[in-house]
């Protein structure tokens, strides 16, 4: 009895999801012009996005080289000081302290710019979907018909406030 009425509810909530879904879609495409942006093009091609991408393997080569530093030295610790563990484990504890710090210290920098640059793209879509008077923009990549594909633009518009 209780996976029948789970079942109903489930095809309950589909039918209205579907329902819904299909009746927004109907009047975006029935009255509204409607815009496509390709994410992906953009993102690839954001002058903005490029140079963080850049930054983002300096970074990593950074804590590469750091972690790799660190290894070494506790090698060599254990290696000069075979008779001191103590030493060892806390050369270990210290450096795997500076090491989580710097790790931290990157992912909250990618983390800052990644929102940065999805706020930028949002914000250009928007602008660009406003003076086209669109009341909607869907991925390009969502849509298989219809729409005005202004990628190039909010690109261009993009790359042109970066400079």
């Amino acid at each position: 009895m209780k996976k029948l009425l789970q079942a109903a509810l489930l095809s309950v909530l589909t039918a209205s999801v579907l329902l819904v879904g299909s009746s927004a879609f109907s009047a975006a495409s029935a009255d509204t012009n409607f815009g496509l942006v390709d994410l992906e093009k953009i993102y690839s091609n954001f002058e903005k996005a490029k140079g963080v991408i850049a930054d983002i393997k300096v970074k990593q080569a950074e804590l590469q080289k750091m972690q790799a530093d660190f290894v070494k030295q506790l090698e060599d610790t254990k290696k000069n000081q075979p008779k001191n563990p103590v030493a060892s484990s806390q050369l270990e504890t210290d450096l795997s302290e500076k090491l989580n710090a710097k790790v931290k210290e990157y992912r909250d920098w990618t983390s800052a710019k990644q929102k940065e640059i999805d706020t930028d793209v949002e914000t250009m879509v928007n602008r660009v979907a406003k003076d086209k008077k669109f009341d909607v923009v869907l991925t390009k990549q969502a849509v298989f018909q219809g729409g005005t594909d202004i990628t190039n633009e909010v690109l261009g518009r993009l790359n042109s406030n970066a400079q």
